[in-house]
């Protein structure tokens, strides 16, 4: 038998042994890197889990926004519930006389706030403290990644707030709270879903608690002091804003607050001291100017006072308290004109 050519046997091994490192080696080789693959993105999406849950947005840290739709010098609200604000009880019975003898009529700068659904003004903000974008969160997957249940419940009555679904965020706080009593993140935010129902006295109840368990909250003392006011307790309100701010130095919503308590009571001084610095930190926010020119009114300085205003409708062009505000320091300047051509944009801006 004639022996094959040596050049015969080169050229078969050239193609046979490829052809045994594709059907064994390669292919294993090829196996290995998607496991591989596999296994890193299972780490990375447990990570990132992982971030999430820790993340407590009840913090009164880096995660606040604390913007309102009248402030554009912070950045933009990350929740969508900002727009069933609480509203401020105000001083609607709360109305000045000045020395002319005339008495500002109800509205007329005594409240900023005027309503359940009035997204204008500062103050408490039910949307300063943003949670994160819990939208496409799977509880079972969190359960399955080893989270608590009092965990996944708080995340989910996060969502639900987030969605203004108020009476599912309480159902899970709720089971949040029965399974960890001493939850402050989960007993703060069910008194902030109480808040925006109206149900002041169980409010109250769950800020006292979240103080209890942590005297570091300023959020829940500006809270708490928002509840005192819209009660008339203004004494107690005053304290528990004094407190936030000690914890919080610059916390511009527990300022408002506090000015507007300030005004309220009458100490003007002080209620101008407090705008001044809530202006410095949001050089843009046009119920800030509003309320420190009501303040210079009741001072009986109208000069200065139809200055703010004149700054907050330039903020706000179509801000109509602010029109109507300017209108009767204007009237009470002397300026009739000006006084009715303030009034008139006031009502086609839909003020009554």
């Amino acid at each position: 038998m004639k022996k094959p050519a040596p050049l015969t046997i080169v050229f078969t091994l050239f193609w046979i042994i490829p052809c045994l490192l594709i059907f064994s080696g390669c292919g294993k080789k090829t196996n290995s890197s998607r496991a591989a693959d596999a296994l890193q993105e299972a780490a990375q999406s447990s990570a990132a889990a992982e971030n999430t849950a820790a993340f407590n947005p009840a913090a009164e840290t880096a995660n606040l926004t604390q913007q309102s739709p009248e402030s554009q010098s912070l950045p933009a609200q990350q929740a969508s519930y900002n727009a069933n604000a609480v509203s401020s009880a105000g001083g609607s019975t709360n109305y000045a006389v000045r020395s002319s003898g005339e008495s500002v009529t109800p509205g007329a700068l005594s409240s900023i706030r005027s309503g359940p659904g009035y997204t204008g003004g500062r103050g408490v903000s039910i949307g300063e403290l943003n949670p994160v974008n819990y939208q496409t969160v799977d509880p079972a997957i969190l359960l399955q990644m080893g989270m608590e249940q009092y965990q996944v419940s708080f995340i989910m009555g996060e969502r639900y707030l987030n969605q203004r679904n108020y009476d599912r965020a309480l159902t899970e706080y709720n089971r949040a709270i029965g399974l960890k009593s001493d939850y402050a993140e989960a007993l703060f935010s069910r008194g902030r879903t109480y808040q925006i129902k109206g149900d002041y006295n169980r409010a109250m109840e769950d800020y006292n608690k979240t103080i209890s368990i942590n005297k570091g909250s300023a959020a829940a003392y500006n809270y708490r002091g928002f509840i005192f006011a819209q009660k008339g307790d203004h004494a107690r309100a005053l304290n528990d804003y004094n407190q936030a701010l000690v914890l919080k130095k610059d916390y511009s919503d527990a300022l408002y607050n506090r000015g507007y308590s300030y005004r309220l009571t009458g100490q003007y001084d002080r209620a101008i001291e407090d705008f001044n610095r809530l202006i410095q930190i949001e050089p843009n926010n046009a119920s800030a100017y509003n309320q420190r020119g009501t303040a210079w009114y009741y001072k009986e300085n109208d000069e200065r006072a139809i200055q703010d205003f004149s700054a907050a409708i330039k903020i706000k062009p179509d801000y109509a308290l602010a029109w109507h505000n300017r209108g009767t320091a204007y009237r009470m300047a002397g300026n009739t004109g000006a006084a009715n051509a303030d009034f008139a944009e006031a009502k086609r801006l839909g003020y009554k």
